[in-house]
């Protein structure tokens, strides 16, 4: 028999399987991610709406005799309304949701990167459009609470404070000096920056301003930790 169970989760992904079915990915505090079986869920008739990308949602399951538990019911919590009429909230509603789910584990408790998450979500849907500073703040978190953070205000070779000339290395794990090895020429103030925006909440980071050399810096930093790229980045860019 199987065993019910029920999750508060934002759909991060989803993918079709077979003739109707769609495999639904979530992102939630109690099982981090984790991925359910939405039976025919693209038919006309469909039980399961809600299941959209960015949306929140209560998921009621049953583990049956697949790998992977089956949706038995949904209640739409938060559904993505003016993200769903603005090119550019829905490319960062998709990077969001992509970059959280990317940096969290596989059904293990990750609080953090929900809320985060969840917090992007509501910003989206308020009266001012996030930058890319707001973009970056939300990276610096992620990584934060991911346990990847990467150095900003201490060389990432030699742990002193950092001062010009400076350059930032992924293998390294951040900020470096110049005479400490190799990597992206970039200035300290630019780094501090960064690290201000990390310790910014993300509501504030609205209207707040960053040299454009700093857009993808905690970007690319991410792409080398989970050593792939982030599908959602190109749309970003292109606008």
């Amino acid at each position: 028999m199987g065993r019910d169970s029920a999750l508060l989760a934002v759909v991060v992904g989803a993918v079709d399987y077979g003739a109707a079915d769609r495999i639904v990915r979530l992102l939630s505090a109690e099982e981090g991610r984790s991925a359910v079986m939405a039976r025919r869920a693209r038919s006309a008739r469909s039980r399961h709406a809600g299941l959209d990308v960015g949306s929140l949602v209560g998921v009621q399951m049953r583990q049956g005799r697949g790998r992977l538990p089956y949706v038995t019911g949904v209640d739409p919590v938060r559904l993505p309304r003016r993200a769903r009429t603005d090119l550019d909230r829905l490319a960062l509603l998709a990077y969001g949701c992509e970059l959280c789910a990317a940096l969290a584990p596989e059904h293990h408790e990750a609080p953090r990167l929900f809320g985060l998450l969840d917090t992007w979500l509501q910003l989206l849907e308020e009266e001012g459009t996030p930058g890319p500073a707001s973009r970056v703040a939300l990276e610096a978190k992620a990584l934060t609470f991911a346990g990847l953070a990467p150095q900003l205000v201490i060389c990432a070779r030699c742990g002193e404070p950092l001062e010009d000339p400076a350059v930032f290395d992924p293998e390294a794990g951040g900020g470096v000096h110049a005479r400490c090895g190799g990597g992206k020429s970039v200035p300290v103030r630019l780094l501090h920056a960064i690290e201000a925006l990390r310790r910014t909440p993300t509501a504030q980071s609205i209207g707040y301003a960053l040299a454009p050399e700093g857009w993808w810096l905690l970007s690319d930093f991410t792409q080398h930790q989970l050593a792939k790229p982030l599908k959602s980045r190109p749309l970003l860019e292109g606008l």
